[in-house]
């Protein structure tokens, strides 16, 4: 490795680790992990917790059907006593806690204290300034008007000292008592509507999240994700409501035993004033009257909590109903889910089982067929398209606008792919009654070869030489798109029987008789495609038939023409493309012998 190598890999080490580090710390875990520095008023949890409530709201809001919007609604009122209770509770506790003393909370009292006797004053002064004007004459008025003025302004200002004072002694920790009804009045303003009543319209407002958009399969799994994520919450709300509810009864417990052993004990103290003096009793009685008033209050917070564990219970009740109803919705989705699986699997197992039954059907095409053996390409990939297209509309549903996309998807695909649309039409082309074949010499664009493939797109040709050439292939594959069927033109020298016509050249000395050399030849030529041309002729005739040609003589034709160093003897005949070098080789073999018979002399 490279030293900017590694030091490319030390840095992105290095922001790897400190992005690690952040995603840490903005994570919940990193939220209630670190710890947070706070100021000596704000070291104490929160009197009441509002857990409860914001979990009830949560799962309202989430509730799809009627009946659970009901019991969100009940959830929601159950969640509403408990932080009612909780903050009746955090109330009195902090009415009673002794309230620290110190040099900072003195000072702000001191503050206070004198706030309110300059409230006072000038509460009542802009009494007594009222009360003049009210009955002051028409000189008096213009005077008492301003003083009142200053009075009502200088009663603002002393108001405003006296809430930034309240304020302050609650920050320093002076005042617990208010700072929990600060906590209750910020919460009511909150969760309540304007009418003072709970705010019951959130339900519902996110139940979409639930509920398939569509009856693709994605949208429902989605949907089932979020419903099996709303049943945990359900079920981990329900725990915790029990867990609260028994919570709060071992804490009811403990008072009860608690105000039993203090009844006992003040009823053995009364019985032993009973027998004591006057001044003995009077004592014992004060401090009775105190005692009974502690019992007192030890059975308010027994009742509290009696009312507590029945809403908790009540609240465990109704998220175990909501779950079951919630679960039973859970259930039909994970059906639609399976069934939906099922079809994609019935889909698939149709496109395999016609796969094999093309391949069966074509295995038994006769050997003069084998052509139709083509069209077992088209059939594989027409049944994969639609096995294909099937599922995807399963997986991802039809489209709201399926003409539009369908519009657009072809305009597209037809200008991007115009070469292989052209291409794939001009298979069926090639595959028609003038189209060419497995084995069949074919000239295409100026290259001749032997035809070795003929694919939906494509058409390979084993090249080959010029037709006047020899002809022997020469290694090279060759591949053209099929679109030369439609666009272009091919020379097909394979159709009719592969019929051919070939020619001879044979050079004469002046002294020599052409005439009789030239018939000697024809005999040769006319003996050794005699049957080619009976052949060639009825193949023909047959096919001018057809179309109304007329009929075209397949027999060789011998021409003699003068040279500058003699004569020409050319010579034309028909024989089969793929028999051509094979009969010329005959044919050159009989006029040697002929020529070293007659002892013919080849001109230099």
């Amino acid at each position: 490795m490279r030293p900017s190598q590694r030091k490319l890999l030390v840095v992105l080490i290095v922001l790897l680790v400190c992005t690690g580090g952040g995603l840490f710390l903005t994570s919940e875990w990193g939220h209630h992990t670190v710890s947070i520095a706070k100021s000596p008023s704000e070291a104490a949890p929160p009197s009441v917790d509002l857990t409860p409530f914001h979990n009830a709201q949560k799962l309202a809001m989430l509730a799809a059907t009627p009946e659970e919007q009901d019991l969100g609604r009940d959830a929601l009122q159950k969640a509403d006593h408990e932080v009612d209770f909780a903050f009746a509770v955090a109330l009195a506790q902090a009415g009673s806690q002794p309230v620290p003393s110190t040099p900072e909370i003195k000072e702000i009292r001191d503050r206070i204290s004198k706030a309110q006797q300059q409230v006072a004053e000038m509460d009542a002064e802009v009494a007594r300034l009222t009360k003049l004007l009210a009955s002051a004459k028409d000189l008096q008025k213009e005077d008492l008007t301003q003083q009142l003025d200053l009075a009502k302004t200088r009663q603002e200002l002393n108001e405003d000292e006296l809430t930034d004072a309240n304020q302050d002694l609650e920050r320093a920790g002076g005042d617990p008592k208010g700072r929990v009804q600060r906590m209750l009045d910020e919460y009511n303003a909150s969760e309540q509507s304007s009418g003072g009543q709970l705010d019951l319209s959130i339900v519902g407002k996110q139940a979409g999240s639930t509920q398939p958009a569509s009856n693709s399969f994605l949208s429902r799994a989605r949907a089932g994700y979020a419903l099996h994520s709303f049943v945990k919450q359900l079920a981990q709300a329900q725990r915790q409501a029990s867990s609260a509810a028994t919570g709060f009864s071992r804490e009811h417990d403990a008072l009860e035993s608690k105000l039993a052993q203090g009844k006992s004990q003040q009823l053995q103290k009364l019985t032993e004033a009973s027998s004591g003096g006057a001044s003995a009793k009077a004592t014992q009685t004060s401090a009775a009257i105190s005692a009974y008033k502690s019992l007192t209050d030890l059975q308010k917070q027994m009742s509290s909590l009696d009312s507590r564990i029945r809403n908790q219970q009540d609240l465990a009740g109704i998220y175990a109903q909501w779950g079951a109803l919630a679960a039973v919705r859970e259930r039909g989705l994970q059906h639609s889910l399976l069934l939906a699986i099922v079809w994609m699997l019935v889909i698939a197992l149709a496109v395999l089982f016609t796969i094999v039954f093309l391949e069966r059907m074509f295995a038994r095409v006769e050997p003069d067929q084998k052509r139709l053996l083509t069209l077992r390409a088209v059939a594989n990939m027409t049944t994969r398209t639609i096995g294909a297209l099937l599922i995807l509309l399963i997986i991802f549903g039809p489209p709201s606008q399926m003409a539009t996309v369908l519009a657009l998807a072809g305009a597209g695909l037809t200008v991007a792919l115009k070469d292989f649309i052209v291409g794939f039409f001009g298979w069926f082309m090639l595959m028609g009654k003038n189209g060419i074949r497995h084995g069949d010499w074919v000239e295409i664009n100026g290259v001749s070869g032997e035809v070795v493939e003929i694919g939906l797109f494509h058409t390979v040709l084993l090249e080959t030489g010029n037709w006047n050439d020899p002809g022997h292939p020469t290694g090279r594959r060759v591949t053209f798109v099929n679109s030369y069927a439609i666009e272009g033109h091919y020379f097909n020298f394979s159709t009719s029987g592969q019929w051919m016509w070939d020619e001879l050249q044979l050079a004469v000395s002046v002294d020599q008789d052409p005439y009789s050399l030239a018939d000697e030849i024809q005999k040769i030529v006319t003996k050794e495609t005699e049957a080619n041309s009976h052949l060639a002729e009825q193949e023909w005739e047959r096919v001018g038939v057809a179309r109304g040609i007329q009929a075209i003589s397949a027999g060789p034709a011998i021409n003699v023409r003068p040279t500058g160093t003699g004569f020409e003897i050319q010579v034309r005949y028909v024989t089969r493309a793929n028999e051509r070098h094979l009969l010329r080789a005959k044919l050159y073999y009989g006029i040697a012998e002929l020529l070293r018979r007659k002892n013919v002399p080849q001109p230099t």
